[in-house]
């Protein structure tokens, strides 16, 4: 990566947090919650992570920077995200769950390899195509959707 694609990277990031802090702060404002320094903190780090992520994994990524937050912080911190629209939560089989940044995504669908548990994201125009037909016949209009593929690699 050259630098100019770096500096506008980091630009990108910057405007991105600067939208999602906005949203997080009316959030809190039109909840009557507290707008704490650890909530920005968590909103900030995952909007760093480009991937699917866990309690575990964010508690660990906090203790190596040395910034002090206990579970139940985070736990709490993404309920909240959850309700602000900020996060999207995965339960993928009987593991744990994973989370991911929402706000900027778009929708996209996951296959979960049973083998060794990796998710592969994947967007598909035909499952709206679905989804826009289901809204015509059954005359509704569909909010959002998840769709989980659980696979396992065949066997040569």
């Amino acid at each position: 990566m050259t630098a100019h694609q770096t500096t506008a990277k980091d630009d990108m990031y910057q405007q991105e947090i600067e939208v999602v802090r906005n949203k997080l702060t009316e959030f809190l404002e039109e909840n009557n919650q507290r707008k704490t320094p650890e909530r920005y903190a968590i909103l900030e780090e995952i909007y760093k992570i480009d991937e699917h992520f866990d309690i575990d994994f964010l508690y660990k990524l906090f203790k190596e920077k040395q910034f002090r937050v206990s579970k139940a912080t985070l736990y709490n911190t993404l309920e909240l995200l959850l309700d602000a629209g900020l996060v999207r939560k995965h339960q993928f089989g009987k593991v744990q769950a994973f989370y991911e940044k929402s706000y900027f995504n778009k929708n996209h669908d996951h296959i979960i390899m049973l083998d060794d548990f990796q998710i592969i994201e994947f967007c598909d125009p035909r499952i709206d195509q679905i989804k826009k037909d289901f809204e015509d016949a059954m005359d509704i209009e569909i909010d959002s959707h998840s769709l989980y593929l659980y696979a396992r690699k065949k066997k040569k």
